[in-house]
């Protein structure tokens, strides 16, 4: 791409204060007129900038469009565009503000979505998953591993074979509702005293610096509001050598699953899948297939660096 065509786009200051919220991931042109206090044609003409100078880049989710930075390959743009980004922009911290407000406005569908479906979330579930097969090769991913945490562990069904395997399991959720389902159903059951229940958001983990040998994520990456930042938190609390298990949905364009599902993203294409793993530190991934009645899912296995004490 021309430098002039890059340092033009550079030139205005909302332009950048619009790149550095893309920067931290993708928005739709809705949230970024929330962000941003601007209206839609102001929003949507600079972007249509940044992407024509290669600076900015659109994804297409169903009927939906999110706006994410690109990475620019002329070093010297480069530098000079993370200098800028780093720059004291007027209103920068005001931006920062309503984007963090925009996050939490997508954790909030979800926890109001998962509070409302709890009751019935394992048959959904099913409709997911299918014959089972995913949960095998998850189950088989992570034998042997003494402590295994399951991120969205939901109503608890995985954490039922997960403590007959482990010497602790850990079962984390943004629902209280979720949490008292699988409270119930591990009532009783075989290994229920090796289960830990708790709350909490998976971009901030209830957990210790490398707590589990092993993180299991089951179909929950897609209702994350920030998916990079979850996985960089999956990395802190996961051992040396520990392995991060992530079975989630392939991209897709079914858009009856933003209500039916409560989803905040149409699933993970493989090189997005292995691209947010490798950002956040992961190695060795691997990605596996299953096709289900309803949907086609991806088993992504990863390693954190070091070795398994």
């Amino acid at each position: 791409m021309e430098l002039h065509r890059i340092y033009k786009a550079l030139a205005d200051e909302n332009r950048l204060r619009l790149l550095r919220v893309i920067a931290n991931g993708p928005y739709s042109v809705a949230e970024l007129q929330a962000i941003m206090q601007m209206g839609q044609s102001r929003v949507s003409r600079h972007l249509k900038i940044l992407v024509e100078a290669g600076l900015a880049r659109v994804e297409r989710q169903g009927t939906w469009s999110y706006y994410r930075a690109a990475g620019n390959g002329n070093e010297a743009a480069r530098l000079q565009i993370d200098l800028l980004l780093r720059a004291d922009l007027a209103g920068a911290a005001a931006d920062e503000a309503r984007r963090q407000e925009c996050l939490e406005r997508r954790r909030a569908r979800a926890r109001e979505f998962h509070q409302r479906v709890a009751p019935t979330w394992n048959k959904m579930r099913r409709e997911l998953l299918g014959d089972g097969r995913a949960i095998q090769a998850v189950l088989e991913a992570v034998a042997g591993r003494p402590v295994v945490a399951d991120l969205g562990c939901g109503a608890g069904k995985l954490l039922e074979e997960l403590c007959r395997r482990a010497e602790r399991a850990i079962g984390v959720d943004a629902s209280p509702a979720m949490l008292e389902q699988a409270r119930r159903a591990l009532d009783g059951h075989a290994g229920c005293e090796r289960v830990d229940l708790r709350l909490g958001q998976l971009e901030h983990l209830p957990l210790c610096d490398g707590e589990a040998q092993a993180v299991v994520m089951m179909l929950v990456l897609h209702h994350v509001a920030e998916p990079p930042l979850a996985l960089r938190e999956v990395r802190r609390v996961l051992a040396p050598g520990g392995v991060l298990v992530v079975c989630d949905l392939c991209r897709h364009d079914h858009e009856w699953m933003r209500t039916e599902y409560g989803d905040q993203w149409l699933g993970f294409a493989d090189e997005q899948a292995r691209q947010l793993l490798g950002e956040a530190g992961f190695e060795d991934t691997r990605l596996e297939h299953y096709q289900t009645p309803r949907v086609q899912l991806f088993l992504a296995t990863a390693r954190a660096p070091g070795r398994t004490s």
